[in-house]
């Protein structure tokens, strides 16, 4: 008896399969009548109607999504699925009523918003398509399919400016979805895919360190292939000057897969002589993506470094969590940080506040070490901890503003086990032309 009780949900498992197979095979040879003698759950049934719908027996599917609802009057996957079979069917106003009605329960439903939309661009009602996509990205603003539907929305109404800064913001979200390059194509208007941005940042010190300024000027350009950025690096510490040139390129690899490369060169003792860097990054299953990489920095021949890094990142209605760690193979063995980031994004994927915690060991890029400017031969990896917010927010359709504020508890390499406390504020803008 107890080996038998153990094999009983398993024999149900069973009959459950064979029961559904069976229904599959009735309703091929006899039509959708026989189902409502058999008895089956809301689930199966809607099964049996998704199977119907994409076989292309669209009416079945109605009726058995009908019987679903009959059961189950909530049960909303039945009822968009019945709006999909009339949207196929070129039956808007039934599609839209069904859609409606799921919406007038759960205005957020993202399955009916999607669906509605797709009702609206078929049909070419580009600004009531236009309208609810602004609606849909009010509740998913890194929401991917809402920010295509929108581009076509406009090109549409032949707004293909508009329509090139919302491709813009999507590959900022994801640079490695294969549809952009589709969109770019297909948009006639040659605008909106250069831009240029300045940014100034100050670091003050609780002791030790004197005051130390950067600032950078960076031109962008996007192209079907990815993305590039060429930028000018200055910095002022220790009433000494430098200037380094950087370039980052984004390229799509396939669908779901980019890269990022990095390269930058200074003859100045303030930034490594070399810095590159390669990373891989790939979606993965349930809105996570993830990334390997590495950074090496060289600043002569007795010194340089090899950063290895990654990244583990996650989307979830309107936020967007990220972690990195980093691994840097020293004498003593392995110098280990990581950090933790939380976005939220408001109106679209270009409006967010950001969070960023980290902590660890991780070596100084400035080479000059101490207050008195000692150009030091060593690396040094530095403990700290650190706290950060951010907001980017859209002045203009063109123009965004970007503030960073960090407060970091940073050893002092000369005094190990000491720690200094550093005050960082950034503020740039950037343009789109």
């Amino acid at each position: 008896m107890p080996a038998l009780w153990r094999l009983t949900p398993i024999l149900r498992g069973i009959m459950r399969l064979m029961r559904t197979i069976f229904m599959g095979f009735i309703l091929l040879q006899s039509g959708v009548a026989q189902v409502d003698t058999l008895k089956l759950s809301s689930d199966e049934l809607f099964a049996l109607a998704r199977q119907r719908a994409f076989d292309g027996h669209r009416e079945e599917a109605r009726r058995l999504c009908a019987e679903v609802l009959r059961q189950s009057p909530s049960y909303t996957d039945a009822r968009v699925l019945m709006g999909r079979t009339y949207a196929w069917d070129q039956r808007w106003d039934e599609a839209r009523a069904e859609f409606q009605k799921v919406l007038s329960v759960t205005p957020s439903h993202r399955d009916a918003l999607a669906a509605l939309l797709d009702v609206e661009l078929w049909g070419d009602r580009y600004g009531p398509a236009l309208e609810l996509a602004g609606r849909a990205l009010q509740s998913y603003p890194s929401g991917e399919e809402f920010l295509i539907k929108k581009i076509r929305a406009l090109t549409g109404l032949g707004r293909d400016d508009e329509a090139l800064l919302v491709l813009n913001a999507l590959e900022d979200l994801n640079p490695s979805l294969a549809d952009i390059a589709v969109l770019r194509r297909s948009i006639k208007s040659t605008a909106m895919k250069s831009g240029i941005g300045v940014n100034y940042a100050a670091d003050r010190f609780s002791d030790t360190y004197g005051p130390m300024n950067s600032a950078y000027l960076q031109l962008s350009r996007r192209t079907s292939y990815g993305s590039l950025f060429a930028r000018l690096n200055l910095a002022d510490r220790f009433d000494t000057r430098g200037v380094q040139v950087e370039t980052d390129l984004y390229p799509r690899l396939a669908d779901g897969v980019y890269a990022y490369l990095n390269y930058g060169y200074s003859l100045s003792n303030l930034f490594p002589r070399h810095r590159a860097g390669a990373e891989i990054y790939t979606k993965l299953p349930s809105s996570y993506e993830g990334s390997l990489g590495l950074r090496h920095l060289y600043f002569g021949k007795a010194s340089s470094v090899t950063i290895y890094t990654g990244s583990l990142g996650l989307y979830f209605g309107s936020y967007w969590v990220s972690l990195r760690p980093y691994f840097i193979p020293i004498d003593a063995g392995l110098s280990k940080s990581a950090s933790i980031s939380l976005w939220r994004y408001f109106s679209d994927a270009e409006n967010f506040v950001a969070l960023k915690l980290g902590a660890g060991f991780s070596a100084d890029e400035r080479t000059v070490q101490s207050s008195a400017g000692f150009q030091g031969e060593d690396i040094f990896y530095l403990k700290s901890q650190t706290v950060g917010v951010g907001w980017q927010q859209s002045l203009t359709t063109y123009i965004l503003l970007v503030t960073m504020f960090d407060l970091t508890n940073q050893e002092i390499s000369f005094r190990p086990g000491t720690y200094t406390m550093m005050y960082s504020l950034s503020l740039g803008l950037r343009a789109t032309f």
